[in-house]
């Protein structure tokens, strides 16, 4: 059930990615598209480096870098043998798909292609994807379940 868990959230992720790119790399976003004001915006970014951007033009390695967490990831879940779902699961299944989207723009493209904006005027976050967002909330369900977890060992 765990497996299965994890394949399912990972492949539905990667979809939900590959769907979104897909719809948005056939529009014309030259300039941005605003979707509630200025603080929710579509606008095309290509990004051929990593995490915001940095090292730049070093699409291979990070392809490369991204297939060795991806089974790193799949190790650690598996080497947890837990007997159910846990948010364990459901992070490290975010993760994957998040990683495994990014990747295929990657081994395809040479970049990663970013698309949401968010900011207030011009106070700007980064521009992400969808498989970005679905990394960083599978961190943040990991960081809390391991908050969690400790939490409760310490008060037995």
């Amino acid at each position: 059930m765990r497996r299965a868990t994890l394949a399912l959230i990972a492949l539905a992720l990667i979809a939900a990615d590959r769907g979104s790119k897909m719809l948005v790399d056939g529009m014309d976003l030259a300039v941005p598209h605003q979707l509630i004001g200025s603080l929710l915006q579509i606008i095309r970014g290509e990004n051929s480096g990593g995490l915001f951007g940095i090292v730049q033009g070093s699409a291979p390695l990070l392809a490369a870098l991204s297939i060795g967490v991806i089974l790193a990831l799949v190790i650690f879940h598996e080497r947890e043998r837990l007997p159910r779902v846990t948010p364990l699961t459901v992070g490290v299944g975010l993760l994957i798909g998040g990683a495994i989207g990014n990747l295929i723009d990657r081994l395809a493209f040479g970049y990663v292609l970013d698309f949401i904006d968010v900011g207030v005027g011009s106070l700007r976050f980064w521009t992400f994807n969808i498989a970005d967002a679905g990394i960083s909330f599978g961190i943040v369900i990991l960081l809390v379940d391991t908050l969690w977890r400790s939490r409760s060992t310490v008060r037995r």
